[in-house]
């Protein structure tokens, strides 16, 4: 784990305890006391393990007497009702950690998991599949590493790596021509990707020096007709973005085209139903 998502972790574990109340657990301190406590993590149903070194991370930032190992690997494919990990250390504590823990690994593998269907409907290998900036505030990097676990890519990680010109920009500018004109006096040495909504802007579009067209939510009559026109100006990446689901990406992953990104990996993903349980 890096130092960014490190940071990230400890920042919002640090907004989770104090919201949970951790350490006033009226609970577990009027039943439990410190003596060890054996629990087991249990998928209750299929999905991509993501998160390992994150929880990891986070139960030595709450509390070094708290173990945890692993049945599995980052990223393996985790049938129903198999336990992936064991967790060991003293009752009061390990109990009071259990909700924060289990949020943290359910919306990880989620994430992974949701990534991971979609990623297999891609036929077309060339095909990347990406992530979009749609995510949790706070949770960007732990999502979008999520994203990668489950066989994605990231777009962009924030505003400073790359110039995205998008609908709201365009109209802002009054066109596409006048916006890229801006851009282009601006000499920002910064790659160039192009939103656009109608074939006529991908006409316009490809009269200045671009890296990526972004198609979005364009109809398979259109987005066949845009790669053609675009195929003709060599080096010019494709993008499909909008309303995409397996049923469109299997109807576009024979396309040639080079990405489909997908807000809903970030912004829709259902957690994983994974529960903790005492082991006797």
């Amino acid at each position: 784990m890096n130092s960014a998502l490190k940071r990230s972790v400890k920042t919002i574990l640090k907004s989770s305890i104090e919201e949970d109340k951790t350490f006033f657990d009226i609970t577990s301190k009027s039943l439990l006391d410190s003596s060890p406590l054996r629990c087991e993590l249990l998928f209750k149903e299929n999905g991509i393990l993501c998160g390992t070194k994150i929880i990891e991370y986070a139960i030595k930032s709450f509390n070094k007497k708290i173990n945890i190992s692993w049945d599995f690997n980052e990223g393996d494919y985790i049938k129903n009702k198999n336990k992936v990990g064991t967790i060991v250390g003293p009752a009061n504590l390990v109990l009071s950690f259990e909700r924060i823990l289990l949020n943290f690994l359910q919306k990880t593998c989620g994430i992974a998991t949701t990534t991971f269907d979609l990623s297999r409907a891609i036929k077309n290998k060339k095909i990347k599949l990406l992530d979009t900036r749609k995510t949790t505030p706070g949770w960007r990097l732990i999502e979008k590493y999520c994203v990668v676990v489950g066989g994605g890519e990231n777009h962009r990680m924030n505003l400073s790596e790359l110039i995205l010109i998008k609908d709201n920009h365009i109209l802002a500018c009054g066109n596409l021509n006048s916006a890229m004109t801006k851009i282009i006096k601006k000499r920002i040495k910064a790659p160039i990707e192009v939103e656009v909504k109608f074939l006529n802007q991908v006409e316009e579009a490809l009269k200045f020096k671009i890296k990526r067209i972004m198609l979005d939510n364009f109809s398979i009559s259109n987005i066949k007709k845009a790669i053609l026109m675009i195929r003709k100006s060599p080096g010019v990446e494709i993008e499909v973005s909008g309303g995409i689901d397996k049923t469109k990406i299997k109807n576009i992953s024979h396309l040639d085209i080079d990405y489909i990104s997908v807000g809903a990996l970030t912004h829709s993903s259902p957690s994983i139903d994974i529960s903790m349980n005492v082991l006797k």
